[in-house]
């Protein structure tokens, strides 16, 4: 048989989601973080995720003898010691994240592909959390070390927030009302009408700061109500 024969025609490359649970377990027990597993097979980052506990449930010495990339508290000896805590999930992610940048140069774009968009939703997550101040200061303190995180954000998130609050009270009277997300009818609305139900979202979900929910009643009184065309 020639070396050729061995060489498969690009049609023939195994094509969709790696679904060979064993491959995931076995990436995961050699240092490989479950986002980019999930990347690299195509498959929902959850479902890795639930492979791994099951494995550590049914096998509960075999994570301690998986490969860590970064530090990690030692895992509780207890009735919920097969669960991984957020802290544990939120170094993962930091892990695949630090692994990107330091393939690619930066921080991922949302379109640059699978692996990128996931990573790009997570550190979006980040910035929210920063901007709001519920970041701790060690995962900052990490996040730096990528390079510039922030974005938009790294000039000053609190002087951002504040002059889109008088933008939006500048246009609430000149013009009796709350701006639409409407791109057709009303495209130079947009950027405020995107803050405004931001901050409306977080209001609803719990997570907007008490000190700014203050402000914005001081100074958009019926900021909470969504804007009617």
């Amino acid at each position: 048989m020639r070396f050729d024969d061995l060489i498969l025609a690009e049609d023939d490359y195994p094509q969709g989601a790696c679904e060979n649970r064993q491959e995931w377990l076995l990436m995961y027990s050699r240092g490989v973080p479950p986002a980019v597993i999930a990347a690299w097979c195509r498959v929902d980052v959850r479902r890795v995720h639930r492979a791994i506990d099951r494995q550590i449930g049914r096998h509960p010495g075999w994570f301690d003898r998986c490969w860590v990339l970064h530090d990690q508290p030692a895992r509780r000896r207890d009735r919920r010691r097969f669960r991984r805590s957020r802290e544990q999930v939120w170094w993962e992610h930091y892990t695949a994240m630090s692994t990107y940048v330091a393939r690619v140069g930066g921080v991922p774009a949302q379109n640059d592909s699978v692996e990128a968009r996931m990573l790009y939703r997570w550190l979006e997550n980040q910035r929210r959390s920063h901007d709001t101040g519920r970041l701790a200061r060690d995962k900052v303190e990490a996040l730096d070390r990528l390079g510039e995180w922030l974005g938009t954000r790294k000039s000053n998130p609190e002087e951002l927030w504040a002059r889109r609050l008088e933008e939006a009270r500048q246009f609430k009277a000149d013009t009796g009302r709350f701006p639409f997300y409407d791109p057709q009818r009303h495209p130079d609305e947009k950027i405020l009408a995107v803050w405004l139900g931001r901050q409306r979202t977080w209001d609803r979900k719990g997570r907007l700061r008490a000190d700014r929910r203050e402000t914005l009643s001081v100074v958009l009184p019926g900021w909470s109500a969504p804007a009617m065309t």
